[in-house]
């Protein structure tokens, strides 16, 4: 999002002032200008602030307090507080760490397993036959000290060969991705179902068996439009919301 310098948001830009007013109290609650327990400033001074309308603020507020970034307290005001979940907003792609640690939470990762498997049926959809083995990594991810996400993670052995040298329990396999094998991210797509969760996911996720949760299929491609990555994540509905900012078309 960019912001002009006099705090005005940009008025003739493709995203919503109100999608761009909750970015901005966002970077601002992640720069430390609006700490935990901070009062935010009154509907009014916002509106003089940046220049926009009641709706405006009240539209971005209302987000705001839904993906848990602030709480009103009623008679007194509407105030920062610290995330009790972690929301996942779709409109950039972003990893787990830049996505949960921007929200202000703290992430663990602990890597459960990495081996080198054959094409399925699942993968040779992806893929077609252009690879023929793959590496698949298993991890578990932690949102304060929670376990909130299982995901299994298949990239084609041939565009990434030597991964078994790193330790994921301590690195982004995005950033070795791009860093170390020169891969152009680009874009993703993601589909959603809602699962039943099976007893070992769910000794692993700390929840009980049967516990609804969310299956993410991600399919993630390079500039050059090919696909290098394909997890299946299993996400706990109660620590991991999803948000995104879906424009009418006229």
């Amino acid at each position: 999002m960019k912001v002009k310098r006099n705090n005005e948001l940009d008025k003739n830009g493709p995203i919503p002032l109100y999608s761009q007013l909750k970015e901005e109290i966002i970077n601002r609650i992640q720069k430390g200008e609006y700490k935990v327990n901070d009062r935010l400033p009154s509907e009014k001074e916002l509106m003089e602030i940046f220049g926009i309308s009641r709706t405006t603020v009240r539209q971005a507020v209302d987000l705001l307090v839904q993906e848990g970034y602030l709480e009103i307290r009623r008679g007194i005001g509407t105030f920062v507080s610290k995330p009790k979940y972690s929301v996942w907003e779709l409109e950039e792609l972003r990893s787990f760490e830049d996505e949960v640690g921007r929200k202000g939470l703290k992430t663990e990762t602990q890597a459960l397993g990495l081996e080198i498997v054959n094409i399925n049926s699942e993968l040779k959809k992806i893929y077609s036959d252009k690879y023929n083995k793959f590496y698949k990594l298993t991890r578990l991810r932690f949102v304060e000290r929670q376990p909130s996400i299982l995901v299994t993670t298949f990239v084609p052995y041939d565009i990434a060969p030597g991964l078994e040298k790193y330790n994921f329990s301590a690195v982004s396999l995005f950033s070795i991705l791009k860093e170390d094998y020169h891969i152009r991210i680009d874009y993703a797509k993601k589909t959603f179902r809602a699962i039943n969760v099976n007893k070992e996911d769910a000794k692993l996720l700390n929840i009980k068996e049967g516990t609804a949760i969310q299956l993410v299929k991600t399919i993630t491609y390079n500039t050059d439009g090919y696909p290098f990555e394909f997890s299946i994540s299993r996400d706990r509905g109660d620590i991991t919301r999803f948000s995104a900012v879906l424009k009418y078309k006229q």
